[in-house]
C-alpha cells in the first residue's frame, strides 16, 4: 500500500459530546497539511436536522460580500485558514452515512472521537467509530478527547 497525501479530511461530529474538539483537531490537521476539511452533520430525521442545524440570518441587498462572508464564518465557526465544506445528511444509520459521504467525496481521512462507552452499553450498541472503521474505504483516525480515560 502506498501512502497518498491527505487532501480531504472528514470530521463527522455526529452524536458526540466532543464535537467541537473533533472539528478543531481535524481543522488543525487540515491546516498543517493544506487539506480541505469536510464537516458532516447527520440527523436521524428531517425534523431533527432542522431543530439542530437550522440557521437564520439576514444579508440585505446593500450588504457587501465581506458582510456575507463574516456572517457565514460566524455561523460555521470558520477561521478562514482552510477550505471548509459543511454538509448535512439525514438517515438512521450514522456510520453508513459517514462511510457513504466519504466515498462520494473521495475523502482521504476520517477523524472521529471515541464516545467512551464500555461494558454492556458497548456490547449492545457497539460504537459508531467501530462501525465506520469497518465500512470506510479510507483510513479512520479515532481520537480520545482530553480527560477521557480508557475503559477496561
Amino acid at each position: 500500500m502506498q501512502f497518498q497525501p491527505w487532501q480531504r479530511i472528514l470530521a463527522p461530529p455526529a452524536f458526540s459530546r466532543f464535537a467541537e474538539s473533533v472539528v478543531a483537531y481535524a481543522h488543525g490537521l487540515a491546516e498543517r497539511l493544506g487539506a480541505e476539511l469536510h464537516v458532516l452533520h447527520i440527523g436521524k430525521s428531517l425534523d431533527a436536522v432542522v431543530a439542530e442545524y437550522g440557521a437564520q440570518g439576514t444579508v440585505g441587498p446593500l450588504s457587501t460580500e465581506d458582510d456575507y462572508d463574516r456572517w457565514l464564518a460566524s455561523l460555521l465557526g470558520e477561521r478562514g485558514t482552510v477550505r471548509r465544506v459543511e454538509a448535512v445528511r439525514v438517515g438512521p444509520d450514522v456510520a453508513r452515512a459517514i462511510a457513504h459521504y466519504a466515498e462520494k467525496q473521495t475523502v482521504d481521512l476520517i477523524v472521529m472521537a471515541s464516545h467512551g462507552r464500555g461494558g454492556l452499553a458497548h456490547l449492545l450498541m457497539g460504537s459508531v467509530a467501530e462501525q465506520v472503521l469497518r465500512l470506510a474505504a479510507c483510513p479512520v483516525l479515532v481520537i480520545r478527547p482530553a480527560g477521557e480515560k480508557p475503559t477496561k
